[in-house]
């Protein structure tokens, strides 16, 4: 279902919505396992990310949650700083997990003044449209020569039907999903060539894009690997 509100209120309920859920999202990671070792969408993220940069490699996860992924990659070895806009689930992030957490804005990346990563990592953390956009903008400057920028976001055709896939808000949901959920966050659900649209606007270009299934559920998920055009001539 399309939604017809202003897009403005749209990326304010996200942070709404991630604010009073917080707490659920927290317990459902610690208690129920939806991040788990087997889990495909995960374990598929874990094989790019591995597959692009060595330990000891800076990485920046935007959108970083209560920390799970910052907390392993941690304790694998790379030097990972977390972001997030909800102060509760950085704090919590702080309090229980290894890494470096920042509160901050993915539409504000650059004013964070975090440096340069060898890899940006979004993992299910782009709600949004214009907050997305400005994120995937802000990229290019933050990523060293040789660096990736790799996302993992619901696969478009999840909310097609049996209509032709098109860009827009939808009503977001929590079903599924273990626990005490609220009101859930709308999102922003972008087809694949305006995914690739977007990455050309940036200067980005896909260098790998994959679908994670479970055995012969269709994919929820969609993998971009996504790193700088290399410019030539002048």
């Amino acid at each position: 279902m399309s939604l017809k509100k202003p897009p403005v209120l749209y990326e304010k309920l996200i942070i709404q919505a991630w604010d009073e859920n917080g707490r659920a999202w927290i317990d459902a990671v610690r208690d129920h396992g939806i991040r788990a070792p087997g889990v495909a969408s995960r374990d598929a993220l874990l094989a790019a990310i591995n597959g692009h940069v060595q330990p000891n490699s800076r990485v920046l996860d935007v959108g970083c949650g209560e920390g799970w992924l910052v907390d392993l990659l941690t304790g694998s070895g790379y030097r990972v700083v977390g972001v997030d806009a909800s102060r509760e689930l950085i704090e919590y992030a702080q309090e229980h997990r290894k890494g470096h957490y920042v509160v901050g804005d993915q539409a504000d990346l650059t004013k964070l003044g975090l440096g340069i990563f060898d890899l940006v990592v979004c993992n299910f953390s782009l709600f949004g449209d214009e907050t997305v956009r400005q994120c995937v903008m802000s990229v290019p400057q933050m990523l060293t020569p040789g660096g990736v920028l790799i996302i993992q976001t619901l696969h478009p055709m999840m909310f097609s039907g049996n209509e032709v896939a098109k860009s827009g808000w939808r009503e977001g949901t929590w079903a599924d999903l273990p626990g005490d959920f609220g009101e859930p966050s709308p999102l922003y659900v972008r087809t694949l060539d305006d995914w690739s649209r977007l990455f050309s606007e940036a200067g980005l270009g896909v260098s790998r894009m994959q679908a994670p299934t479970a055995g012969d559920v269709d994919p929820k998920s969609v993998i971009f690997v996504v790193s700088r055009c290399e410019r030539t001539g002048q």
